[in-house]
């Protein structure tokens, strides 16, 4: 297996809404100082540059995020940070990045990496992509991490896994039923009985060839389009071609738009400690625990229970109470409960409508 035909793509454009306030437009979630300094992107580049180096990274964010990622990451390469004028969800970021890898000539396995994940084990991380190189690179097929559920979660998508077919660098390999929906808690009690069901994380693996023929077949339009960028960069160059074409592709994720259709679906076992940093409740799974459950900054808990406490400024003091989530910022304070995390990208959406755009 030749490492430099492999390249990480790191997606770094969501905009965290389930994580506001203290996500912000100008500043969303991979961008925060979560851990002792260190943000979720700069933990992700962390984790795959043993594998890859620079040269191997291509980072897809949002145009009005570009300098701040840019300040963040400044040994990736100008031309390897891939400038999304809108949001068309992760097919057209990743389609985007095969297209341009094969329209150059190349042929890498992409490893698709979202920016907003923990994983506390680096290098057992760093094992299962391996073995996803090597199965993408065997099957020519579409890889992605079977993570290993740890309890009933309702906020993740499942795989159904059939047999183990063999194993690659030590990682157990499985044949992919199917992709489940987020379920109903009793499904995901279910799901957690069966054993073999794991959580679906958006960690895919692929050469670039084997993506472009999947989009193609799946999503036409989507394939379509991106023909049409590649060929216009050649006469006004990417940037322009970029700006002009992008806003038109279909507005879809990879996992609805081709990996629950295709058939030729495998996994890797995923075996390392991971949350999706998606939310709230997903982000209390990290915090040790504290009076009232769990907290950040200047907070007073008394006679509370299974809290989410963070404060960036004011004090925060609940009394008596369960369940909650508050946070506090000096502009927004969110309160909710743990059940109702998910949801904070509702209450978003609603404060944009009403035009609140200084709080976004």
């Amino acid at each position: 297996m030749s490492w430099c035909s492999v390249k990480a793509v790191v997606l770094a454009g969501g905009s965290g809404t389930r994580f506001w306030p203290l996500s912000r437009a100008h500043r969303p979630k991979q961008l925060l100082p979560l851990w002792g300094g260190k943000t979720l992107l700069g933990a992700t580049l962390e984790r795959i540059l043993p594998l890859v180096g620079w040269e191997g990274v291509l980072v897809v964010t949002g145009q009005h995020l570009a300098p701040a990622v840019a300040e963040h990451l400044p040994k990736l390469p100008p031309q390897q940070l891939l400038r999304e004028p809108c949001g068309r969800d992760t097919a057209a970021a990743v389609g985007w990045a095969a297209w341009r890898e094969v329209s150059q000539g190349g042929n890498p396995v992409l490893v698709v990496l979202p920016a907003d994940h923990w994983v506390g084990d680096d290098e057992a991380f760093r094992q299962v992509v391996r073995a996803g190189v090597a199965l993408a690179q065997g099957t020519n097929g579409l890889v992605t991490v079977a993570l290993s559920p740890t309890r009933a979660e309702t906020g993740y998508g499942y795989l159904e896994l059939g047999e183990v077919v063999e194993a690659r660098e030590g990682v157990r390999c499985f044949r992919v039923r199917r992709f489940v929906e987020k379920p109903t808690v009793e499904k995901a009690q279910a799901f957690l009985a069966a054993g073999n069901y794991r959580w679906n994380g958006g960690i895919f693996a692929f050469t670039a060839q084997a993506l472009v023929a999947a989009v193609r077949q799946y999503l036409p339009a989507l394939a379509e389009g991106l023909d049409q960028l590649v060929e216009l960069a050649k006469a006004v160059g990417e940037e322009e071609a970029v700006q002009r074409v992008y806003p038109s592709l279909p507005q879809i994720s990879l996992d609805f738009g081709v990996m629950e259709r295709a058939s030729n679906i495998w996994a890797v076992e995923g075996t390392f400690p991971w949350q999706d940093v998606g939310s709230f409740a997903s982000f209390a799974q990290l915090l040790p625990p504290a009076e009232g459950g769990v907290s950040l900054g200047s907070v007073v808990a008394v006679d509370s229970a299974n809290c989410v406490l963070l404060s960036q400024g004011p004090l925060v003091a609940a009394l008596g109470v369960e369940d909650l989530v508050v946070v506090a910022t000096p502009e927004a304070v969110l309160v909710t409960t743990r059940e109702q995390a998910q949801k904070v990208k509702d209450l978003v959406k609603e404060l944009e409508r009403r035009g609140l755009h200084r709080v976004l």
